[in-house]
């Protein structure tokens, strides 16, 4: 006996192999994979825009610790953070919720969707 060939699957009488038969239904939309890929990378930038947030904040405590306090000893005991914590969850929501949107508008080719156009105005007019 002789073993069966690499690559090559056996198929029974009376049926078709799976490359021959013609797909039962229609491929899935290239869009809609398109626009969630599209989100995906949408909120990506949105979670950077939180990190560069992060490391402004942290380069902003650094500058303080190294030039503020060194100099003047001025060491914010008084300061009290606490009324202040919703105004810093909105600005880090609002800065993930613009970086979304900046990322949206880059990967959905809006922003060169508007070049065109006004490229294309400023060819007609100058001629």
């Amino acid at each position: 006996m002789r073993p069966p060939q690499q690559g090559v699957r056996p198929v029974a009488l009376g049926t078709q192999s799976s490359a021959s038969r013609e797909p039962s239904q229609p491929p899935g939309s290239g869009a809609i994979d398109h626009w969630s890929y599209v989100l995906l990378y949408s909120m990506g930038i949105g979670t950077l825009a939180v990190g560069a947030l992060l490391l402004t904040v942290l380069m902003a405590v650094w500058f303080y610790g190294q030039f503020v306090w060194t100099f003047t000893h001025w060491d914010l005991a008084d300061v009290r953070l606490a009324p202040f914590k919703s105004l810093a969850y909105l600005v880090i929501a609002g800065t993930f919720l613009a970086g979304t949107c900046a990322g949206f508008w880059v990967f959905s080719g809006a922003v060169w969707k508007n070049q065109r156009a006004n490229t294309t105005s400023t060819r007609r007019t100058t001629r």
